[in-house]
C-alpha cells in the first residue's frame, strides 16, 4: 500500500520527543522518501514501501490476518513519547499473531496524524514503527497516512493490520472439559506502571507450544483485555465454563489478583491443554491455573478463604 501524506496546519518550531529539531509540518514526499529509506526489503517481500501495494511471497499455509488501533487517550496519553507509540501499536498488533500460533510475514500501518504534527515526528513515529516490526520478524511492507481535518476527531490514530501463517492455528473455540488452563508470564498493574507501552510479544512461545504440544495444544487468547474477559472469549467459543484458582493467578509486584482480572494490556498467553499435559511439559514458562470444566460458558475465581466470584464480565473496555 501506498503511504499518502497531505501538509496541513500552521507551522511549528519545536524540539520532538525523538530529539530531532522539527520546523515544519509532514509534507507528502518527504515523509515518503523517508519511508523508502529506512525500510527493509528481507525475504519474503517482494514490493514493500513505495509503490501501490506490497507484494509477499506465497506460503504452504493458511493465511492470519488481524488488525488492532492504538489511539491517543484510550490507549496511551497526550504527550506519550512517540517511539514508545510506535513500539505499542506493533506489538498491540502482533500479540494477535501469538494467540493464533502463528509465523508473521509482515504488517502494514495507518495513521490519522493531528494537524499541529511536525514533519519529524512523523518521522520518528513510522522508523520507531519499522524498527520494531524488524525486530519481531514482521516488516513493515506498507500503509498509508492522512492529516486530520474537521473538528470530529482529535488527537493521534494508528492502525496496524498484521498478516502471518499458521497450518494449525490456535483457536478460542477448541477448549474441552477437562483441560488445564496455563498463563505465560505476570498480570495486572499494566497501566499504572507503564508497561502498557511496552508489553511482551509471546509470537516465539506461541510457535513453542503448537511445534511441541501439537493436538495437545487446544485453545488459546492474547490477554489483552484482562484475565476475566479474555478467559470468558475462551468459555464463550468453546461452550465451557472455566475455573481459576485466585492463589495460582501469577501478578506483578504491587499488581491483586483484581487487577489481573480486569486491568487488560498484559498482552500473555492465556491457553488450555490436554488433561494428560503435565505442568512440566509445557515447553515455555507457564503457571498452571485453572481448569475447564463441561457446564454453561462462564469465569469463576474460586477463592479457598471466601465464596467464589464470577468474573466473565470483568475487564478492559475499548470504548473511546
Amino acid at each position: 500500500m501506498q503511504f499518502i501524506h497531505r501538509q496541513v496546519g500552521a507551522k511549528m518550531d519545536r524540539i520532538d520527543q525523538c530529539g530531532h529539531f522539527s520546523g515544519h509540518n509532514v509534507q507528502e514526499d518527504q515523509i515518503l522518501h523517508a519511508i523508502e529509506a529506512f525500510a527493509s526489503t528481507p525475504s519474503g517481500v517482494l514490493v514493500g514501501p513505495g509503490d501501490d501495494a506490497a507484494v509477499l511471497s506465497p506460503v504452504n499455509s493458511p493465511l492470519v490476518v488481524s488488525v488492532d488501533q492504538c489511539i491517543e487517550g484510550l490507549h496511551f496519553l497526550t504527550g506519550t513519547d512517540l517511539e514508545q507509540v510506535g513500539v505499542k501499536a506493533v506489538r498491540r498488533a502482533a500479540g494477535d499473531l501469538a494467540a493464533m500460533a502463528a509465523a508473521p510475514l509482515g504488517l502494514v500501518a495507518t495513521a490519522l496524524l493531528p494537524p499541529e504534527m511536525a514533519h519529524d515526528d512523523a518521522i520518528c513515529l513510522y522508523r520507531s514503527i519499522q524498527s520494531e516490526s524488524e525486530r519481531l520478524e514482521c516488516p513493515l511492507v506498507g500503509g498509508d497516512t492522512c492529516i486530520r481535518k474537521g473538528q470530529g476527531l482529535t488527537g493521534l490514530h494508528l492502525s496496524v493490520t498484521v498478516i502471518g501463517h499458521a497450518q494449525h492455528p490456535a483457536l478460542r473455540s477448541h477448549a474441552t472439559p477437562g483441560d488445564r488452563l496455563f498463563v505465560t508470564g505476570q498480570l495486572g498493574g499494566s497501566f499504572a506502571s507503564g508497561r502498557h507501552l511496552r508489553p511482551p510479544v509471546r509470537i516465539k512461545e506461541a510457535l513453542r507450544l503448537r511445534d511441541q504440544l501439537r493436538d495437545g495444544l487446544h485453545a488459546m487468547v492474547d490477554v489483552s483485555d484482562g484475565l476475566g474477559k479474555d478467559a470468558m472469549a475462551i468459555a464463550l467459543a468453546s461452550g465451557v465454563k472455566i475455573e481459576i484458582q485466585k492463589d495460582s493467578i501469577p501478578c506483578h509486584p504491587g499488581a491483586t489478583w483484581k487487577d489481573a482480572i480486569q486491568d487488560g494490556e498484559d498482552h500473555e498467553l492465556l491457553f488450555t491443554v490436554s488433561r494428560e499435559i503435565e505442568p512440566q511439559d509445557i515447553p515455555v514458562p507457564a503457571r498452571e491455573i485453572g481448569v475447564v470444566l463441561d457446564a454453561q460458558p462462564s469465569v469463576t475465581v474460586c477463592d479457598s478463604d471466601g465464596p467464589d466470584v464470577e468474573v466473565g464480565h470483568k475487564g478492559w473496555s475499548h470504548e473511546a
